[in-house]
């Protein structure tokens, strides 16, 4: 018999719902000219591969909540864009990491 056990390096920091962080994600009236305006000022100018990641990202919190270890999103980056460089091209297209600046431009960092 197999037994799987949860593996809490991978759990959501919330533990909230899919529903509960579709709400948080409307209530933050999100739209991309915010990330624009996010992007400018840290010397970004957005492309369709940079809208790629920020969807991404946003999708990815929606789906699994904030990881506990940034690992755990990292590996996901770097699976999903994989065949475009990785973390090679991640790193290219955000200078101050595909996580923290990433995260920063897609609105999901916390104030």
């Amino acid at each position: 018999m197999n037994q799987f056990t949860k593996d809490t390096q991978n759990t959501e920091t919330s533990h909230r719902e899919t529903a509960i962080r579709f709400v948080e994600l409307a209530d933050q009236s999100w739209d991309r000219n915010k990330s624009v305006d996010l992007a400018q000022n840290e010397g970004i100018q957005l492309t369709d591969e940079h809208w790629a990641v920020i969807v991404y990202l946003r999708r990815y919190y929606l789906n699994h909540g904030s990881p506990i270890k940034s690992l755990t999103l990292e590996n996901a980056l770097n699976e999903k864009f994989s065949a475009l460089g990785g973390s090679e091209y991640l790193h290219r297209l955000f200078p101050g990491g595909p996580i923290s600046q990433g995260n920063r431009i897609a609105n999901l960092v916390k104030k």
